[in-house]
């Protein structure tokens, strides 16, 4: 029986060297797919502030009326009017007019901070009105004489001041109108991550205010379509009676920059929402 040659230290050298190698292959190739999941997850964060942004964004802009729904308008503000709940005029006595509203979520009712009403004249043409605008519950009973249905889940509702006396009894019941509160969206400081941009949504009227989302780069902001024009404009329009819709420039960022990386991962989102309640 022979003896079995061993490993010459030139072999244990040269393995050792062969395993350092694959071994520092390996550990780039990890060091790189874990980077580049990072850079990924990172990215997807910054889509899905966008995204976020957009949902809570439509929800309340969809639903201005063209005409008189923008109050104030910068590149990184706007306050519009609202609306959160739509009905038909039961009567009028000029000191307040009795509505029947249309069921309605009742987390949003309960939630809105009431700043007036809007109401559709003969012409289709809307008046607001806010200046000492209250609201208060009414008697179903009032609507019910006019033949007005309540609808189940339905409200019946006064408000004050009232529809102008001189429409007449025939044009009167059954007038659109519509409840508003003042909402103002803006891109400004976050409170949940210091030194980045947030979008807030606040309800003027109660004055709560919410972050919906973050963080933003700088460089988001509003544009504006105007009547007229496919196309939107940086500057903010003369009159908003002219604004037709808005241009949300998401310049969405992730929380915190990837490994390997010095800056957040960015996603440069772009959508329009257009101001549907209007006369087509």
């Amino acid at each position: 029986m022979s003896a079995r040659r061993g490993f010459t230290l030139i072999e244990l050298l040269v393995t050792i060297l062969i395993i350092g190698i694959v071994g520092g292959a390996i550990t780039r190739l990890l060091l790189s797919q874990a980077r580049f999941y990072d850079q990924e997850a990172q990215l997807r964060r910054a889509r899905f502030v966008s995204r976020t942004a957009i949902n809570a964004a439509l929800s309340d802009l969809r639903m201005v009326e063209a005409t008189g729904g923008a109050v104030a308008a910068t590149a990184t503000r706007i306050t519009v009017r609202a609306p959160y709940a739509i009905g038909v005029v039961c009567a009028s006595s000029g000191m307040a007019t009795t509505l029947s509203l249309w069921p309605v979520d009742s987390t949003m009712y309960a939630t809105a901070g009431f700043s007036g009403y809007a109401w559709r004249d003969s012409l289709g043409q809307y008046a607001y009105v806010e200046a000492g605008a209250s609201l208060a519950p009414d008697n179903a009973s009032v609507c019910a004489a006019a033949n007005v249905t309540v609808l189940p889940q339905g409200r019946v509702v006064a408000v004050q001041p009232g529809l102008p006396a001189g429409i007449s009894s025939a044009t009167l019941i059954g007038t659109p109108v519509f409840l508003v509160q003042r909402v103002t969206y803006e891109f400004k400081s976050s409170v949940a991550l210091p030194g980045r941009m947030a979008l807030w949504r606040t309800i003027v009227p109660t004055g709560q205010s919410d972050e919906l989302v973050a963080p933003f780069d700088t460089a988001a902001k509003f544009r504006f379509f105007v009547a007229g024009s496919d196309t939107a404009q940086s500057a903010v329009p003369i009159s908003l009676a002219a604004l037709r819709g808005l241009e949300l420039d998401l310049n969405a960022q992730s929380e915190r920059a990837p490994e390997g990386m010095a800056a957040p991962k960015q996603a440069q989102v772009v959508t329009a929402v257009f101001f549907n309640n209007q006369l087509k």
